[in-house]
């Protein structure tokens, strides 16, 4: 029996005419999803049996050191083909996210080639076409604005004439202060609309000079560093636009802040101006809105105690298109601290 074959010790039992393949049988049927073996008897037409037993042949590993090369050369594949499938499919939100990122700091930016796919073409085209409309857009209102600046100098003109032809009359002053002022408003509106109309080409400027140059035209400007003058502070801007920039920066702190103290640092890839003045500051919360077109913290309207309120938007576009950013904060020591920061020329 099968439970006697099993359980004798070392598999064997004491009958002697039960031989070796009747044992692997005996053990077969006992357990048979612990043999290690198969056993096979065939009957031949003379009655006699020939029975024989084979080995299992034992299933390797999934993962051995001989499959390890052809896994890996797989998941290498599978891999390599997943990426490039991912970028294949995020191909055009990449390029729709630099060609919204460049627009918004060059409106005149060149357009983006419509080649690829059938879905980059589209997407291609859809934002050209969306840059040349803004582009259309905006041009339109500047030269209108421009237009409209420019031809009230002519009026301005022959009022200023009449106005010479009252040598004694009580409101001459008064006429005059309000043709200074209107003259003054059509100038500074001229610039802002003629910012992105002009068309000026960028150059290598040395930026020390001109920020020196600037500052001799002002007798409350100081360095603080001006003993140890950083060089090499080459910057590519255009040159007239980065001079607007910087003069109504220094101007702001001479009007609002009485004196002003400017100071160059250099690090790796950019150049910071800073200019601190002893003015009041500026409240947190209006930091960012002073940037605004026409926005002034002084509210008397007064042409004697401020601009229009377009010299920080004017010379925060001048920036950006450089390359670079304004920023304001209050200085702990007192009055506000005004830093240009433009990248380094290569």
């Amino acid at each position: 029996p099968a439970s006697r074959e099993a359980d004798a010790p070392g598999g064997t039992v004491p009958n002697k005419d039960v031989g070796q393949v009747e044992r692997d049988l005996l053990v077969l049927a006992a357990d048979f999803a612990q043999s290690d073996k198969l056993t096979a008897s065939l009957r031949f037409a003379d009655g006699q049996w020939l029975n024989f037993t084979e080995p299992n042949t034992p299933v390797g590993p999934i993962l051995s050191f001989d499959s390890l090369p052809l896994y890996s050369l797989i998941a290498g594949l599978v891999v390599a083909m997943s990426i490039w499938s991912l970028r294949r499919l995020t191909a055009p939100y990449r390029m729709m996210e630099t060609a919204v990122n460049r627009i918004g700091n060059d409106l005149k930016s060149p357009p983006i080639s419509e080649t690829g796919s059938r879905e980059i073409r589209a997407a291609a085209k859809a934002v050209n076409a969306m840059q040349g409309r803004l582009r259309d857009y905006v041009e339109d209102r500047e030269h209108l604005a421009a237009a409209l600046a420019h031809d009230l100098r002519t009026p301005l003109t022959r009022m200023r004439l009449r106005l010479e032809l009252l040598r004694k009359s009580p409101a001459r002053e008064a006429l005059a202060h309000d043709l200074a002022d209107i003259e003054s408003i059509a100038s500074s509106v001229i610039d802002f609309a003629k910012f992105e109309v002009t068309e000026e080409k960028a150059e290598r400027i040395d930026f020390w000079s001109l920020v020196e140059s600037i500052a001799d035209g002002f007798e409350e400007v100081s360095f603080d560093n001006d003993g140890n003058r950083p060089r090499g502070l080459i910057c590519v801007a255009r040159p007239v636009a980065l001079k607007r920039c910087v003069t109504n920066l220094v101007q702001n702190a001479v009007i609002y802040g009485k004196k002003a103290h400017l100071s160059l640092e250099r690090s790796e890839h950019t150049v910071t101006l800073a200019i601190r003045d002893e003015g009041p500051g500026i409240p947190q919360a209006q930091l960012d809105a002073v940037f605004g077109s026409f926005v002034r913290i002084e509210q008397s309207r007064n042409r004697q105690t401020g601009g229009l309120g377009l010299g920080l938007t004017i010379a925060r576009n001048i920036a950006r298109a450089a390359g670079g950013e304004i920023s304001l904060s209050n200085n702990p020591e007192g009055g506000l601290l005004t830093q240009l920061r433009l990248p380094l020329a290569g």
